[in-house]
């Protein structure tokens, strides 16, 4: 047990000796947490519009109203020739395009149905749905709110019972993207600290020559590992304090769980990401090699994981691929008890995959390493 403490203080002194590290360890994932947790987001907002209004009456303008409030849109002028809509939209100036056409005032007058022409650039389907989703919406809010206020429409309508909905979300009242992608990061900060500095660290002591140095000593090799293991294992845990403290001061994304539980399932990845982290130092000879093949694992853990992609979307065999990867079972219980503060019993399924998965990755790697210094 001495020779353990031994090794994690001189892990330590020699982390803490090393500035760059500790900026990897302290300053860049806050930056990540900062600038990620804005810049990835799945809302669609700002949808640039173009309006060519051919009947320019006190309904149609009413009706240009509702899409120049809207949050979502952004109006970026209006039309006069229609044949301009589809350069607007071909050139990328305008994501969709509004025509009211003549006689839409007329039309609502003697009850018969407008006709409303919208023009969607396709390119990217999701943003072009969500696009015509939302102006949908304020076409269906507007016909109610013409209904309910004109009297001879009232008249025509009263016998007809229309259907309210009055949706509720759970969790997630909003439908914001950032109480999803947020906690995704803690995975991945954890990921890059383990993983990487594990692999990097343990092959700069093979490239100074104090790995062999330690191998010469009566220490043994589990006392090795342990003594490599630990100090991370506790920076792990340092970091994702302080990321879920920073996350709740620039989001206000508060853990409604347990910490002692997250921490608990934060500490079965971080054995993953160790083991893995031991694993490719012992198959690389510079710091370079483990740079790419760390950085090579990662980005495949990362886009299997469902964190940029739902797993449901992506083909079957890739599918099948994903239940290899630890870091998707986590991420599932970073959000289960981020957003809804799951209990371990409904996250069973999970944590048993990766308490397997860390344990067969922290063994291979163990012996991986001990034949290598062997």
């Amino acid at each position: 047990m001495r020779q353990i403490l031994y090794l994690v203080q001189k892990e330590f002194r020699q982390i803490f000796r090393d500035k760059a590290m500790l900026r990897i360890i302290f300053i860049v994932p806050l930056i990540q947490i900062l600038v990620l947790g804005n810049a990835i987001t799945t809302d669609v907002k700002n949808i640039k519009i173009v309006i060519q209004d051919q009947d320019k009456t006190p309904y149609s303008r009413e009706l240009i109203l509702q899409f120049v409030h809207c949050k979502y849109f952004k109006t970026i002028g209006f039309e006069d020739n229609y044949t301009n809509l589809s350069d607007c939209l071909a050139s990328g100036k305008a994501n969709l395009a509004i025509v009211i056409p003549k006689h839409f005032q007329r039309h609502i007058v003697l009850n018969k149905k407008p006709d409303v022409q919208i023009l969607v650039d396709g390119v990217d389907g999701n943003y072009a749905g969500v696009a015509l989703g939302y102006a949908t919406d304020i076409l269906q809010k507007y016909q109610e709110r013409l209904i309910s206020s004109t009297p001879y429409l009232g008249f025509y309508a009263k016998n007809i019972h229309r259907v309210e909905k009055a949706p509720m979300f759970w969790y997630n009242p909003n439908l914001e993207s950032k109480p999803y992608i947020v906690p995704g990061l803690i995975a991945i900060l954890l990921l890059i600290i383990t993983m990487f500095l594990t692999s990097m660290g343990i092959v700069r002591e093979k490239e100074i020559g104090t790995l062999e140095q330690l191998m010469v000593t009566p220490i043994r090799s589990y006392q090795l590992v342990l003594g490599k293991v630990i100090p991370f294992s506790i920076l792990g845990i340092v970091v994702i304090n302080i990321a879920m403290g920073f996350i709740y001061l620039i989001f206000g994304i508060a853990v409604k769980g347990s910490l002692l539980f997250m921490v608990f399932e934060s500490l079965i990845f971080i054995i993953s990401t160790l083991g893995l982290g031991i694993f490719i130092s012992t198959i690389s000879e510079t710091q370079q090699q483990a740079l790419f093949m760390a950085w090579f694992t990662m980005i495949c853990f990362i886009l299997l994981s469902g964190f940029f992609f739902p797993i449901a979307n992506m083909p079957y065999v890739i599918q099948k691929i994903t239940l290899l990867n630890p870091l998707r079972y986590f991420i599932i219980i970073l959000r289960e008890i981020y957003l809804k503060g799951t209990s371990i019993k409904d996250l069973i399924p999970e944590t048993l995959s990766l308490v397997a998965f860390g344990a067969c990755l922290f063994i291979a790697a163990i012996i991986r390493f001990r034949k290598k210094i062997g």
